[in-house]
């Protein structure tokens, strides 16, 4: 069984009322960068940055430099106080340096995507006959299910992060009547923190620091998710057309099987496009991930309290959610642009021309290579590769679990 099938049951999201167009595809990643002020795609002439876009962007961007500025600082003027500060650190700021390399691919690669956009605007189906032949409520149904999945894990752990030294310190306050400020993130300031307004003036910095990263990061993945599965849409569509091919005469079968050889190269085009994009985020996420991985695993190892160990065991399971439908979307490509070559040679070929029955041996060739996704051509990206990443982090873990017992930390 495919790897789409096994998830079919698990569609809960309800029809559209109206009928779907590309943007209803795309209204997931462009509203977590229109929330934080990005515009990098326009979809016509109307689609413009407003003035509020152009100040919440200068804000963010602003805050970020402040943010950032004071985290390195901190390695400069104090001390870790234990290994697990140590670890919580690096595990902030390599969710803050991986949110930042997906952004910054995007912008990098706009231009790419803006061509690809528009190019899958074009291929959408134009009526109710196209639109039911392409699946189209059902394909919208799925990415938005397990779009929603990866958003919703996300955020819980990013607010979970953001707000719990407000819990933390309000649940201390019950019991002691003692109020202890704490912030979200390890920062060192160049001022005292302890004032009431100041305290709350950092507070109200790391929270939108955290939050906007997690607007980048999400949009880009969920840009990426987005993008690919449109893509295989248009290879299970174009499956559809030559299943149901019926030969007629030599000249409409030619004019046939032009198109789908054109299609099928464009959409082969158009996922080394996305590829070339997202290749280099696609690897420093795998190993970043490895990292993330490794880290929260020393965290619990070294004695975490519960609600340190809930946070990070929460910050684990985000990670892997994120790497894991990266690895689906990557492995649908390949099974859906594999399926082509399937299709041609299941057609009733043996009713058409001779000379159709030539041209088509080309078209079979041409498909035998499937669409994929690479980290940065070191390796192609599938469900494969994801077992790959847990399996080394795992290695990683235990070598520094060894490690730290030998050391006596």
């Amino acid at each position: 069984m495919e790897t789409k099938g096994k998830f079919q049951k698990l569609l809960a999201v309800k029809s559209p009322k109206k009928k779907l167009n590309i943007r209803d595809f795309y209204i997931t990643p462009f509203r977590f960068y229109t929330f934080v002020g990005v515009k990098l795609f326009h979809w016509d002439e109307f689609d413009i940055m407003t003035k509020w876009q152009k100040f919440v962007l200068t804000v963010t961007i602003a805050n970020l430099i402040f943010s950032f500025t004071w985290k390195i600082f901190f390695l400069m003027v104090d001390e870790f106080e234990s290994t697990v500060q140590m670890t919580e650190w690096f595990l902030y700021i390599s969710f803050a340096a991986n949110g930042f390399i997906k952004t910054l691919s995007v912008v990098w690669g706009r231009k790419i995507l803006d061509r690809v956009l528009k190019t899958l605007g074009r291929l959408f189906p134009r009526n109710a006959k196209e639109c039911e032949d392409f699946k189209l409520t059902e394909g919208y149904n799925f990415i938005h299910y397990h779009s929603r999945i990866m958003v919703y894990s996300h955020w819980t752990i990013a607010f979970m992060f953001m707000l719990f030294p407000l819990v933390q310190s309000g649940v201390e306050f019950i019991h002691t009547r003692v109020y202890v400020q704490r912030l979200p993130y390890i920062l060192a300031y160049p001022f005292d923190t302890s004032p009431k307004p100041v305290y709350i003036f950092c507070y109200v910095t790391q929270f939108m620091a955290g939050f906007v990263l997690s607007c980048y990061f999400l949009g880009s993945d969920t840009l990426l998710l987005h993008t690919v599965y449109m893509v295989v849409l248009n290879f299970e569509y174009l499956c559809f057309r030559i299943v149901h091919f019926e030969p007629k005469n030599f000249e409409q079968d030619m004019a046939e099987i032009k198109d789908v050889l054109e299609k099928h190269y464009l959409l082969n085009d158009l996922a080394q496009a996305v590829n070339n994009v997202f290749s280099l985020s696609i690897l420093m996420n795998y190993m970043i991930s490895i990292m993330v991985i490794v880290l929260i695993g020393v965290q619990i190892i070294t004695g975490s309290e519960l609600f340190d160990f809930i946070k990070f065991g929460g910050f684990f399971a985000s990670a892997t959610i994120q790497v894991y439908y990266v690895c689906l979307m990557s492995t649908l490509l390949m099974e859906r642009s594999a399926s082509v070559g399937d299709s041609l040679m299941g057609q009733k070929w043996y009713m058409a021309d001779v000379r159709y029955q030539r041209m088509l041996t080309l078209a079979i060739a041409r498909s035998q290579r499937p669409a994929h996704l690479t980290a940065f051509k070191f390796f192609m990206i599938s469900m494969e590769s994801f077992s790959n990443l847990m399996t080394t982090a795992y290695q990683f873990f235990t070598l520094l679990q060894s490690r730290m017992e030998e050391g006596g930390l």
